[in-house]
């Protein structure tokens, strides 16, 4: 079996995210689901419900007061923002957030993955956008493709992020030389599988381009400048140490200043400190 038949197989291998969630989504999108069934739902998973309220208490989204309740998260946050949790969190759930797999942690790849998601959402906020509530959900799970590749191939993984670092190039090129395949292909696979937005299936596979074949989007464009700035701010590692140039187009697209990105650094770095340690940490 090659590597792309092993990767691909192991993607189609792959269960589909929690009962939680996919019953969460169904309530959610049931137009005559009241606050207290949803709410009744999430509370039978106590684990879930414990880290839907630590996050929601977290200084990302900014409540004033404290959440100590999950009919309180959905009342403050929605229930769109409630559900991209729970997502963010069954999808962490599925992959291995420990160890050292060949001198490559799965930690760092989250940490970034989650740093590009804070940038985002702060982007989000500061050129007025007024539905903000898929912009972390869409920066965590921009390089979910590398998760795949560290957890299924780490071995060979490992050999294209030494290719990139010896041959000074993006991780995405050493991943098509020694894999054949890249993360931004394996990874919009996975989330065709699990029925993820097709808003979140083109940031998956276009986010260092910025445009898909239908043009870009505001989502997008901010995930691909994220993504930038979260290499410039050394927040997490993600396979190469090179900061590419952004697509200068998307900036009309993102509606920010420069000046606005420095602005926001300190803000930033608390909000990406908080998050990882509510995700990541047990």
């Amino acid at each position: 079996m090659n590597i792309i038949d092993k990767i691909l197989n192991s993607i189609n291998n792959l269960p589909t995210l929690t009962t939680i969630y996919t019953q969460l989504s169904e309530a959610i999108d049931d137009e005559y689901a009241s606050n207290q069934r949803i709410s009744q739902l999430i509370s039978s998973d106590q684990a879930s419900s414990f880290k839907i309220l630590k996050v929601a208490n977290s200084p990302l989204f900014g409540i004033q007061r404290k959440i100590e309740s999950i009919n309180q998260a959905l009342l403050f946050l929605g229930h769109a923002e409630v559900k991209n949790i729970l997502s963010t969190l069954s999808i962490v759930k599925q992959f291995n957030t420990r160890g050292d797999s060949h001198g490559l942690r799965p930690v760092d790849l989250w940490a970034h993955s989650i740093g590009v998601g804070i940038i985002s959402r702060n982007l989000a906020l500061i050129s007025g956008q007024k539905k903000v509530d898929n912009y972390f959900l869409a920066g965590v799970l921009h390089d979910i493709g590398k998760l795949i590749f560290l957890e299924f191939v780490p071995k060979e993984y490992m050999f294209a992020v030494e290719f990139a670092e010896n041959e000074n190039i993006p991780i995405k090129d050493a991943e098509k030389e020694i894999l054949k395949i890249d993360h931004t292909q394996v990874g919009q696979l996975l989330a065709e599988k699990w029925k993820m937005p097709q808003y979140i299936q083109d940031v998956i596979q276009y986010h260092h381009s910025a445009q898909t074949p239908k043009g870009s989007s505001h989502l997008l464009s901010t995930v691909h400048i994220s993504n930038i700035m979260a290499r410039i701010m050394r927040l997490g590692f993600s396979g190469d140490n090179l900061v590419p140039q952004p697509n200068m187009m998307v900036w009309d697209e993102v509606e920010i200043e420069k000046g606005d990105l420095i602005s926001l650094q300190e803000k930033i770095v608390n909000d990406f400190k908080n998050a990882v340690h509510t995700l990541l940490v047990d």
